[in-house]
């Protein structure tokens, strides 16, 4: 099993990370008809949850995707997510 990056130097490439993987396993990110990536201060997190689909059949699945971004002090972001 490939081992997915933790740190990446911007937020968008933290979360295209994240779709990525999603989709690796099988399943699509429902994103809400609006969203607004929050701005992430240095030192502080911000999380996010989303619904899935199954990529398969389309039908809504009964897990979601729980994401987490830390932007650390020297700049570069820290992503931890689950699928539950």
């Amino acid at each position: 099993m490939e081992k997915l990056n933790t740190y990446f130097a911007t937020q968008a490439a933290a979360l295209m990370a994240v779709e990525d993987e999603t989709r690796r396993r099988g399943y699509d990110i429902v994103y809400a008809d609006r969203l607004w990536a929050e701005h992430v201060a240095y030192g502080s997190t911000v999380k996010y949850s989303f619904p899935l689909t199954v990529v398969k059949t389309g039908n809504e699945a009964k897990k979601w995707v729980h994401i987490q971004i830390y932007r650390m002090g020297c700049g570069k972001y820290e992503l931890n997510f689950y699928i539950a």
